[in-house]
């Protein structure tokens, strides 16, 4: 698992994918526009395209939105998913969590641990922010 993966686990992944299609497939099927959809759920047109492509995660609670103005039921954008594919192992062939990932990550590097001890010392919220965007621009 990389940095990025731990560090944003609510990136879309392919369940997300799978109903943001189902999302679309719906919104076709009733001859609906996104404009249309979006001002229905009160929400921009982009931020409609970014569900539709998956690049965003639906919450539950927008999804039950999107049922109720789509006409069909929550179930629906689940129907013909694989199951085998999204569920997760036994407990004891999962992989960490990704706290317990991050903190693995930093007991391995001592550098790393320096850098949590000194990033903690800093009092001001500003000079946090200017270490943590000197360091981004540095792990490029």
């Amino acid at each position: 698992m990389s940095v990025k993966e731990i560090l944003n686990p609510r990136k879309a992944d392919d369940l997300d994918h799978f109903v943001a299609q189902r999302v679309r497939r719906q919104r076709d099927a009733v001859d609906m526009t996104q404009d249309q959809l979006a001002q229905a759920l009160g929400i921009s047109f982009q931020q409609l395209q970014k569900y539709e492509r998956g690049v965003n995660r639906i919450s539950a609670s927008r999804l039950f939105q999107i049922s109720c103005v789509l006409g069909v039921g929550p179930e629906y954008f689940y129907e013909g998913v694989d199951t085998s594919q999204f569920v997760q192992s036994p407990k004891s062939e999962r992989s960490e969590p990704p706290q317990s990932s991050i903190l693995s990550l930093i007991a391995q590097n001592p550098d790393a641990t320096d850098l949590v001890i000194a990033f903690v010392e800093i009092k001001s919220p500003k000079q946090r922010q200017k270490a943590i965007d000197l360091i981004r621009l540095l792990a490029d």
